[in-house]
């Protein structure tokens, strides 16, 4: 576990800063270092930036949507991080800085947040007001809205209760003391609540615009922006572009004219493109060449704040039964896939919480909580396997599924583990490919057997990645349920004392990987390319692309 925790020292560094949901990585040959975050990007330009240029970058698929808490996926993010802003924003060092909050006060027992606004304006002229953060925050929390995202505001008062119909939009405790004064109290001391409303999902909407057109996240013409760009186009599942905001308060920083994002969800594709020089930077690469590039140096890896596993439905049979649950998880060979499929320098799960967040004496979580079951435990597999068939009364495994979104690297993955499946334990397993869109709706509808997921962390804090498995939780989506469990994620949930805070939340999670509702696979990194007259773009662990401060210099 030393040398994990060495090779991600720069995980370690953001975890304990920031942030936000989900998404996928993916590379070899010479051991390329993992980068430094604000040193992600490449030679910088040796000429001045042209103020003319537009960023080309490539989002693979459409965004679920564009309205902050009904967005909550990394494809979604990377536009709403560029064209919208909120109280604070993440600096190169994944720290929060002062943002559309010119500064704030924390009351002495940590429980009340005044944010004091800055003078800026929407796209449209209007000015920014605390109103149109109290009509977000309340907005995210409507339970007539059922917005996925919802429970990341539950830290406020009365948001919990009113999400879940026990309560009044009144009671949630976020508050337009007048036009530039914005009040927030917590149901407890709550440490990183800083880096939580750095996430795109509590950023502001223009209240003027959302009380006129319930609809207006649906087309780029109606969505008004605070950020560093505007929408100008979207055409749906091809492309979107924005152009700078010359309303941002803080233009002078932007040097770009805007971004042209496309939607190409083929690795081979959007590489060619790069190779052509049609688009600036690519997240991820073909499996082929990573080594090739890693060993050269034009490809870098990126530490991110997130878990790759598949989830296991607990009402679907055969993982209706624990054991066969935990005779999947330790039938798979995690290295073996990093190895030879990912080559990102991933580290092998056999927990949730990833690596890099720290205890209230320094030691790693991880390190603490260890693992809680061994990698490619062929021989134990096959006996919880039998001995969960035997409990069932199945003479015959009933059939399994695996679904995947199109992704190439997930549908290789997809087709190494039904290798494994059959061979380490002779079971059969069919495989089913969705585009990303339908493939969450389903998920988050808990209709897929097993699923494959990569959880980024939504702010600098262990309990993000297991307080989703509570019973009915929106990030469940596998029906799991466990009454104690729930009870010791409620705890953690607003424990004042540290140390008796991190205890409940490593019980909760050994308790979660005895009943094994999940299948871990490994701790997420990036692998990307960017083009060598191209700096600024900031890479936040919590799969935030930052495109701000990019500039692109002539050829």
């Amino acid at each position: 576990m030393k040398k994990i925790l060495k090779v991600f020292s720069t995980v370690a560094l953001m975890s304990s800063l920031a942030l936000a949901g989900c998404s996928q990585p993916a590379a070899n040959s010479k051991p390329a270092d993992t980068a430094q975050p604000q040193q992600a990007t490449q030679e910088a330009p040796k000429a001045d930036a042209n103020a003319k240029a537009f960023l080309r970058a490539n989002l693979k698929t459409e965004p679920v949507s564009l309205d902050p808490p009904k967005a909550y996926d990394p494809v979604a993010f990377e536009v709403l991080y560029n064209v919208l802003e909120g109280l604070v924003r993440l600096d190169e060092n994944h720290m929060t800085q002062p943002a559309m909050a010119e500064k704030w006060e924390i009351s002495e027992g940590g429980k009340k947040y005044t944010f004091k606004l800055r003078d800026s304006k929407w796209s449209n002229g209007d000015p920014v007001t605390a109103h149109d953060f109290e009509v977000a925050w309340k907005r995210m929390v409507d339970p007539k809205n059922g917005f996925p995202a919802a429970f990341l505001a539950f830290v406020i008062e009365g948001a919990e209760k009113f999400n879940k119909g026990e309560g009044t939009a009144e009671d949630v405790k976020v508050k337009a003391l007048d036009d530039k004064t914005l009040e927030v109290r917590l149901k407890a001391p709550t440490g990183y609540f800083l880096s939580l409303v750095a996430t795109p999902v509590f950023y502001p909407v223009n209240k003027k615009n959302v009380e006129a057109n319930s609809n207006w996240s649906a087309e780029a013409a109606t969505i008004v922006s605070n950020g560093p760009f505007t929408l100008t186009e979207w055409t749906h599942d091809q492309s979107v572009k924005a152009v700078k905001n010359e309303n941002y308060w803080d233009k002078d920083k932007v040097k770009l004219a805007g971004i042209n994002w496309v939607m190409i969800n083929d690795e081979n594709t959007q590489f060619q493109m790069f190779q052509a020089g049609d688009l600036d930077n690519i997240e991820s690469v073909p499996k082929d060449v990573k080594g090739k590039l890693l060993g050269s140096g034009e490809a870098k890896i990126a530490p991110e704040a997130a878990t790759s596993f598949y989830r296991l439905n607990t009402a679907m049979p055969p993982f209706t039964n624990k054991n066969v649950r935990k005779a999947f998880a330790l039938a798979v060979n995690r290295q073996l896939i990093i190895d030879r499929v990912t080559q990102g320098k991933q580290v092998p799960a056999m927990g949730i919480v990833p690596i890099g967040f720290p205890e209230p004496d320094g030691k790693d979580f991880r390190q603490v909580g260890g693992d809680f079951f061994k990698d490619n435990d062929l021989e134990q597999a096959k006996a919880l396997l039998a001995q969960g068939m035997k409990e069932e009364g199945w003479s015959t495994l009933p059939e399994v599924t695996l679904t995947y979104d199109t992704n190439d690297l997930n549908k290789t993955i997809a087709q190494v583990l039904q290798e494994m499946f059959k061979k380490n334990l002779g079971v059969e397993v069919k495989l089913d490919s969705r585009e990303w869109k339908v493939f969450l709706a389903e998920q988050r509808a808990s209709e897929h057997q097993v699923s494959l997921s990569t959880f980024y962390a939504d702010y600098a804090d262990p309990l993000n990645f297991i307080e989703i498995f509570q019973t009915g939780h929106p990030g469940n989506r596998i029906n799991y349920s466990n009454k104690a469990f729930d009870e010791l994620i409620q705890k953690a949930s607003i424990e004042p004392d540290e140390k008796t805070r991190f205890a409940l939340m490593h019980d909760a999670e050994k308790m979660f990987f005895d009943d094994m509702p999940v299948l871990p696979l490994y701790y997420s990194t990036k692998v990307f390319v960017e083009q060598p007259n191209v700096k600024g773009i900031l890479r936040h662990p919590a799969s935030l692309m930052d495109y701000k401060t990019v500039e692109i210099a002539p050829k």
